[in-house]
């Protein structure tokens, strides 16, 4: 579904990431870890088509897509949940997933929101609501739900669970469990090690911008010292 092969990406002289590779398949979870300044959401804005590619290339589906738009990419079936949500806080909640279908038939709009509600039931009861209203874990959920309303098959979900209560964060990873089992290949960019490692079936781990550890989540398993201490999490010695 997405390669990412020696992709260099950043904010004019300015190098975020170097060398990354990655690949993302149907019916899989794939974790980008790493601490603040790592390189994380720069890879996801670079995917997205927000970030400039400064080397290196992204396929998705067997297509170059670096010199798409990211309308472009949209439209070919990458949808993502930005960092922080980035809600548009005075519309309601419908009104948030129609802009979040804006690239689709207009016939389309009724059934990709019932599917959003169908996964979320809260956000249902409060689609009248303004957005910015919302609790922190009902507004994640209304920005996978505008995600969805694009029909992607590859999700890239930043930072899901930063700021969100337990509870929240619990209806927010079951929601990915089942796109996953839906078909739809997931990039996640998650700082807790533990709720990543729940889901993902592929592990990669960056510092400073590179890939210091990357394998299988069963391989993860086996080298946690490493992967705390790339993380910052626990001393190396």
């Amino acid at each position: 579904m997405l390669q990412l092969e020696n992709m260099h990406c950043g904010y004019g002289q300015m190098k975020a990431v170097q060398g990354l590779d990655l690949i993302a398949e149907p019916k899989k979870i794939t974790a980008l870890l790493g601490a603040n300044g790592a390189g994380k959401s720069s890879t996801m804005m670079c995917i997205a088509g927000h970030v400039e590619l400064q080397g290196g290339t992204i396929q998705y589906q067997g297509i170059d897509i670096a010199r798409q738009t990211p309308i472009q990419r949209v439209t070919a079936g990458i949808g993502i949940v930005p960092e922080g949500r980035r809600l548009f806080a005075d519309l309601t909640v419908q009104e948030n997933l129609i802009m979040g279908g804006y690239c689709r038939s207009k016939k389309k709009t009724g059934p990709n929101m019932e599917r959003v509600y169908e996964i979320f039931p809260r956000i249902k009861d409060r689609r009248g609501q303004r957005a910015g209203a919302l609790s922190g874990g009902e507004q994640q959920m209304v920005a996978i739900g505008r995600a969805l309303m694009s029909e992607p098959e590859l999700l890239l979900v930043d930072e899901l669970s930063l700021g969100l209560m337990p509870k929240a964060i619990d209806i927010c990873y079951q929601a990915l469990n089942e796109l996953k089992e839906q078909g739809l290949a997931i990039v996640l960019v998650e700082q807790s090690t533990q709720r990543a490692l729940e889901v993902a079936n592929m592990i990669t781990v960056l510092e400073s911008g590179r890939i210091v550890w990357a394998g299988s989540a069963e391989e993860s398993r086996n080298s946690m010292d490493v992967i705390d201490a790339c993380l910052g999490l626990k001393s190396s010695d």
